[in-house]
């Protein structure tokens, strides 16, 4: 039967252990010596130097290290991770904990045994304090708020500080341990975290990169971080040519380059932003080229997207097109967990701040950055992401039976979807500027050390990025929906503004009436401010659509583009039927009305959020009021029913984008809903 991890854990010693394979010996009192007796290896042309601002290799000097030299290697008996702790020295151990805590346990017990343990030499070699932000003071921290990597530290201290709590009830269940659990504090179990997470490789997938025959000794499919004594003491550089080699005995590093005496001998992590090697590895890099503004979809709207993509790629079986379209018919949204009036984006994307910020950091798949000549690019597949995330059900229809195309923001030929993420992004971001800006107040006039020094050049690469990106977005977004610019702005684009004053003139005036009902006032301003664009646009939509079916008055005085949308629109949404829905009201309203007059706006946006039906309900009588002062307005047509009202409604909701206010405001009250007219296929 095999020895129980937590009985050993607590244990004074590490007696149950006997099967280690590394040697000790009193000669071997450092580091190297340990390491070079144990089967390491150093090319006799470097050398380690230790020093206070870290531990490092460089070539000897009035030597040069040749290309292809084999620099560093460690056998497997002396890297740490749980598979090789189990593999290569206690092959019968079982442990209730998830790998990376298992791991964590194990490094503070090492250091804890202090010379007992067997890899005390590199224990001792290791730094006690680390320049990542877990490690930073209040006045550190100061330059990090607002920013992704400031809240993606909150969450971390919190993840960890629960594995800890959680691991310490485990170990510690009974009052008897009280003496061993005040050693295993949180400050050891931090240490060991941050050891992990700076020093460690991520497992042979990465040192497979250059050379990719060798057999790797794996846990199954699985890739663990590990810790490689030796080769952790190269420092990162982004530009250095190295091999990795990992093979069933050792793993190494190669230079493929020439290094002359004197130089630094580095590794290359590959190409990482100052946000990953901050909250990595505690440094940054001057004038990063691999600088981004990190973005990231919430776990749910990713499980979306995901499904969605899946089931386009498989293409999609009949019977899940008929659902579809039986959906589409009811007027019912598809379940994307993805409300169609969040403002900010708010329910699509998240910084960082809302993800899990492990897989956030570790996979980091979407991001913005800047390019030369003040261009800039997302990540890839993150545009197409998100038309997945804003689709409404037109668009998914139509999506599931048709190539998706890229989105590329700067085609004039725009559609509903593509407004919706340039918006929507140009949100985000703007979001992401004003959480960062609003503590410049609060900074000091210069970094006061290494670690403020990194934090401040990553914040202010972060605004750089933030800043670029959205003057370009903004001014593309302020070209195609310009108010007073008609010979520049997309047609298709339609602003409250446009409805109250490029209506047919019979239908404007009782357009107007019927504003003065609901909302008290035809203001576009006063509009927006009471909360009434939905009424607007909504009771405009249906005495649109009656004019354009009513006889005499013709449609020759509508614009022709709202015509086709009309007709593009009856394809994809189902005209309700005729019958009206019984008009008394509930009675126990779900609203309180005020007295005098009956209100739509707030029947439709108050706390109790209301079914469309109570909301086009609402919507009719002001439609009524406004007849009863004008019998011949358009709007007295028994075709204007609950059903009409509540269809025009559904349509206002999914042909509609929240527009930002490109002039980049403190808030977001100047943000606007706008209509786009698909006009689909000339």
């Amino acid at each position: 039967m095999g020895t129980d991890f937590r009985v050993w854990l607590i244990a004074s010693d590490h007696g149950d252990f006997s099967t280690t394979k590394i040697g000790m010996d009193l000669a071997d009192e450092d580091f190297e010596s340990w390491f070079l007796a144990n089967g390491g290896y150093l090319h006799p042309s470097v050398e380690i130097v230790f020093g206070d601002d870290g531990n490092y290799v460089r070539v000897k000097k009035d030597h040069v290290l040749l290309t292809g030299s084999m620099v560093v290697s460690c056998p497997h008996k002396l890297t740490i991770s749980w598979p090789d702790i189990k593999r290569h020295h206690f092959p019968d151990v079982h442990s209730n904990f998830t790998p990376h805590v298992a791991t964590r346990l194990f490094l503070m017990k090492q250091s804890l045994l202090k010379e007992q343990s067997p890899w005390w030499p590199y224990i001792n070699s290791l730094p006690q304090s680390f320049s990542t932000p877990l490690w930073y003071d209040n006045n550190d921290l100061i330059w990090l708020r607002g920013t992704n990597l400031g809240n993606a530290k909150e969450l971390r201290e919190v993840a960890w500080r629960q594995e800890y709590e959680n691991a310490m009830q485990s170990l510690f269940v009974n009052s008897i341990d009280f003496e061993q659990k005040r050693l295993w504090t949180w400050e050891l179990y931090l240490w060991a975290a941050t050891v992990m997470t700076t020093r460690s490789f991520s497992g042979p997938q990465s040192f497979n990169r250059n050379e990719g025959n060798f057999v790797v000794a794996s846990d199954g499919d699985r890739k663990y971080p590990v810790l490689i004594p030796g080769l952790d003491l190269l420092n990162h550089d982004p530009s250095a040519k190295v091999s990795w080699i990992w093979d069933a005995n050792v793993c190494a590093l190669r230079s493929n380059e020439s290094i002359a005496g004197g130089r630094q001998v580095w590794n290359n992590y590959d190409p990482k932003s100052n946000e990953e090697l901050i909250m990595g590895y505690g440094f940054s890099l001057v004038e990063n080229t691999s600088d981004h503004y990190s973005l990231g979809f919430s776990p749910a709207v990713a499980a979306y997207i995901g499904a969605i993509k899946a089931r386009r790629l498989a293409r999609r079986s009949s019977s899940d097109a008929a659902q579809s379209q039986n959906a589409m018919e009811t007027g019912e949204l598809s379940p994307k967990l993805v409300g169609e009036t969040a403002r900010n984006g708010a329910q699509v994307i998240e910084s960082s701040e809302d993800l899990n910020v492990e897989a956030t950091l570790q996979q980091n798949i979407y991001w913005v950055r800047l390019l030369e000549n003040e261009r800039y690019e997302f990540s890839p597949h993150f545009l197409d992401d998100f038309s997945i995330a804003v689709e409404n059900p037109r668009e998914a229809h139509v999506a599931n039976d048709s190539v998706e195309s890229a989105q590329r923001l700067s085609d004039r030929d725009l559609s509903r979807n593509k407004l919706h993420v340039i918006c929507a992004v140009i949100m985000i971001l703007q979001k992401g500027q004003r959480a960062i800006r609003k503590h410049d107040k609060d900074l000091p006039k210069a970094p006061q050390n290494s670690k403020q020094v990194d934090a401040a050049r990553y914040r202010e690469s972060q605004l750089r990025i933030l800043d670029s990106v959205l003057d370009s977005m903004c001014k593309f977004l302020k070209s195609v929906t310009a108010a007073n610019s008609p010979e520049v702005r997309d047609p298709r684009v339609v602003r409250l503004e446009h409805i109250l004053t490029h209506s047919p003139k019979s239908l404007l005036k009782d357009l107007r009436g019927v504003l003065n009902a609901g909302v008290r006032t035809r203001d576009p301003v006063r509009i927006r401010e009471r909360g009434g664009v939905d009424f607007a646009f909504t009771t405009w939509l249906c005495g649109l659509w009656v004019y354009s079916q009513s006889d005499p008055r013709g449609e020759h005085e509508i614009d022709s583009r709202y015509l086709r949308w009309l007709r593009y629109l009856r394809k994809y949404y189902a005209e309700p039927s005729e019958e009206s829905v019984d008009h008394q009201r509930p009675d126990n309203p779900l609203i309180e009305e005020k007295a005098g007059w009956f209100d739509p706006v707030r029947s439709a946006g108050g706390d109790a959020q209301p079914s469309s039906t109570f909301i086009a309900r609402s919507y009719l009588d002001a439609v009524q009021a406004a007849i009863e002062k004008r019998p011949q307005s358009i709007y007295n047509d028994g075709r204007i029913t609950v059903r009409r009202l509540e269809w025009c409604l559904n349509i206002i909701k999914n042909e509609g984008v929240w527009c930002p206010n490109v002039d980049q405001g403190e808030d977001n009250e100047d943000d606007e809903w706008v209509i786009f007219l698909e006009l689909g296929e000339s």
